[in-house]
């Protein structure tokens, strides 16, 4: 009798040991996709590039739920893209499912590209879907279509891609059908930084004292930016590069005051979306440039030394037509500060001609007129262009000296921030880690209790 109950107190402890692992593992199993299945309509997290993205509620091209995501393009390669913030060094798994039913489509596939800083970490492609259905794919009984990789230390976000491949001999706009998308792995970290607790502490009874001195304290707050007090300096929206050349576009922002300028949460746009530009600082009569890509610029401009900053997407606005297009700078408050247009675009005030692959339009001088560039300058502006610069640097000795004693200084300064940038940390698996101690754990205690109960049922015979 004792020894079924043993046997049953065992089954139990099973069970239990079954129950615990079940919140450990789905814990690690997160959805960080936003509007995964497409329900919430096509909202901003989802983005289409070289194509269109649209909602169907046909019940035949809807996976799960009421709708599903259509993809038409005629470009030769077309995607989708969400950008999810991650953990460095976690383990990550996106998947989907896809009706690939057009023969104007040669294949399609996933991808999860790990960004740091605006900079491409490492790439990776699932294997593709080839081949014509008109069911959803995987089906059923066959393997998830997916790509699972690690997170590269310094890496904090993922853009998550479903991309098509046309043919070579496309005939027409091609369809792509997408739902149930899924990214799972580790969340951010940084959440738990509520440190500015200590704030209220250095409240001392001697605060209330000098409350007759407020009487001469003159109120002092920085003048609100407006029209024209940043402008688009130079923009280059047609690079050298043949082919797709998005990753190579920049834009340059100019300070025209006299006065240090904080860009926070200022955005740049074109004809269909809009960026938003990483915390910026223009110093006065300052230069800065934004960039689709920091591979794409340094290709063309490897000796670059300036302030520069890269936008999260890795594209300016739906990248920059070459035929023509529009710039428009807005500040935190949407309200616009400076924007022109070009070629075939003539929306905006000034409108420019269209320029040379290769060349740029930049203003000349800096704040002034736009005009064609074949030679890019990027961070600075034309030779005649700093104002403030003539007329301050008389043809005097001093002036000479001065300009030598403050480059060696720059340098050394310029170089610890460049070098402080890997500071990353991993570690994403505990729960997996926890779980496997657990097991061993239960394991070894069944051992145990079953080894005592094969020696006490031979000590009764």
């Amino acid at each position: 009798m004792k020894v079924c109950r043993i046997i049953a107190l065992l089954a139990l402890l099973l069970v239990l040991a079954w129950l615990v692992s079940i919140p450990l593992v789905v814990a690690q199993n997160v959805n960080l996709l936003q509007n995964p299945g497409f329900e919430d309509g096509i909202t901003s997290p989802w983005q289409a590039y070289y194509g269109t993205l649209g909602l169907t509620s046909d019940p035949h091209f809807v996976y799960n739920g009421d709708f599903a995501a259509v993809v038409c393009t005629e470009e030769p390669k077309s995607w989708i893209r969400q950008v999810v913030p991650i953990q460095p060094g976690g383990a990550y798994t996106f998947s989907g499912y896809a009706i690939k039913n057009d023969n104007n489509i040669s294949a399609i596939f996933l991808r999860i590209s790990f960004m740091g800083g605006g900079v491409l970490l490492a790439s990776y492609d699932s294997p593709p879907l080839t081949g014509t259905s008109d069911e959803y794919r995987p089906k059923p009984l066959d393997s998830p279509w997916s790509i699972s990789a690690k997170a590269p230390l310094g890496a904090d976000s993922a853009r998550v891609e479903a991309v098509l491949n046309l043919v070579s001999t496309a005939t027409g706009p091609a369809t792509a059908y997408f739902d149930d998308m899924s990214f799972t792995g580790p969340p951010p970290t940084p959440t738990p930084t509520p440190s500015p607790s200590p704030s209220p502490t250095p409240t001392p009874g001697p605060s209330p004292t000098p409350s007759p001195t407020p009487s001469p304290s003159p109120p002092s707050s920085p003048a609100p930016v407006v029209e024209g007090d940043v402008v688009i300096n130079e923009v280059q929206y047609d690079p050298p590069q043949s082919g797709p050349d998005g990753d190579y576009e920049w834009v340059e922002l100019f300070n025209c005051t006299a006065e240090t300028i904080h860009l926070e949460g200022w955005q740049i746009r074109d004809n269909c979306e809009s960026d938003s530009i990483p915390s910026l600082t223009l110093p006065p009569h300052g230069f800065a440039v934004i960039a689709a890509t920091e591979e794409g610029f340094y290709a063309n401009f490897s000796d670059f030394a300036g302030t520069i900053v890269f936008v999260e997407d890795g594209q300016i606005g739906n990248r920059l037509s070459n035929e023509g297009d529009r710039l428009i700078l807005e500040n935190s408050q949407g309200r616009v500060i400076d924007a022109l247009s070009y070629g075939d675009d003539t929306s905006q005030n000034p409108h420019c001609p269209d320029v040379a692959a290769g060349h740029s339009l930049e203003r000349s001088p800096a704040g002034g007129e736009f005009v064609g560039n074949s030679e890019p300058t990027p961070g600075y502006g034309l030779s005649p262009t700093p104002t403030p610069t003539p007329t301050p640097t008389p043809t005097e000795t001093p002036v000479e000296t001065e300009t030598p004693t403050i480059s060696p200084t720059e340098t050394p300064a310029a170089t610890p921030p460049g070098g402080a940038a890997p500071e990353s940390s991993g570690g994403s698996g505990f729960s997996g880690t926890a779980l496997r101690g657990v097991g061993i754990a239960l394991a070894i205690a069944l051992f145990g209790i079953l080894f005592w109960v094969a020696r006490l049922r031979g000590s009764r015979k």
